[in-house]
């Protein structure tokens, strides 16, 4: 997936569970699928990299199921899931919003992040979203794989990213249970 992704001289960052993993540097859960990170605005060009034998496919409107992509479609807000299949591979892409150099959560605009920040390096230099920003998405949902994930990521979290994590549930799920272990 890497090597897909790199060809497409794009932004892009590993997204998901497997950003905090590859991110710890360590295998901590079981994962059933890979997500990857681009800009919105890179979508044409992103679509335009797969040969016509992969599938490709996208929820829009948000809730509505799977369905192909079209080459001449543009994936608008709220939507933003795609999804790519190759013979032997299979990915999901997030369309992620930014306006200039500034990341936008596409669940409130009022939390916005410099795009150098969005994502960081691995030791195996794979690109991935940053723990706090992949919590952030991951807090919305209950389900216990984000609990774990956030469980394993908080004692590696950095006092900067804790905080910056702990500020933005403050706007947008103020009542977090997070927020009390992020203190």
């Amino acid at each position: 997936m890497a090597k897909v992704m790199e060809q497409a001289g794009v932004w892009w960052a590993i997204a998901g569970g497997w950003a905090i993993d590859l991110w710890l540097g360590a295998t901590t859960r079981a994962h059933h699928d890979v997500e990857v990170a681009v800009r919105r605005e890179d979508q044409e060009l992103v679509y335009s990299l797969f040969p016509s034998s992969w599938q490709l496919e996208c929820i829009d409107p948000p809730g509505s199921g799977w369905r192909p992509w079209r080459d001449d479609e543009e994936i608008a807000p709220p939507s933003f899931q795609t999804k790519a299949r190759g013979p032997a591979i299979e990915f999901d892409l997030f369309l992620e919003s930014t306006e200039d150099d500034m990341w936008v959560f596409r669940r409130d605009g009022r939390v916005t992040r410099p795009l150098n920040e969005v994502r960081v390096a691995t030791p195996l230099g794979i690109p991935v979203v940053a723990p706090e920003i992949q919590l952030l998405y991951m807090a919305k949902s209950a389900e216990p794989k984000n609990q774990h994930d956030f469980e394993v990521a908080r004692p590696a979290l950095t006092f900067e990213a804790a905080d910056w994590l702990s500020r933005s549930l403050a706007l947008n799920l103020p009542d977090h249970r997070w927020r009390a272990a992020l203190a």
